[in-house]
């Protein structure tokens, strides 16, 4: 059986990431990375290993906060 998992990342003003959770699904990973955007801010994105693509993404600096997601 193959698993799956979908690394959350924070990307801060310099550009550093950072790995800050794994998920074992899409649906759980965008939950998570609402959760973090809304705690701390910076730029975070789902990563999924298997295709090398960015699913997801969230950015929140300060007061001003958008989204975008991937399929």
């Amino acid at each position: 059986m193959f698993l799956s998992s979908f690394d959350i990342l924070r990307r801060d003003r310099c550009g550093n990431h950072t790995l800050v959770a794994v998920a074992g699904d899409l649906e759980t990973a965008r939950l998570r990375l609402s959760q973090f955007a809304s705690l701390t801010p910076g730029e975070y994105f789902v990563f999924d290993p298997r295709t090398y693509q960015i699913v997801a993404a969230m950015h929140h600096w300060g007061s001003a906060r958008s989204s975008e997601g991937g399929s």
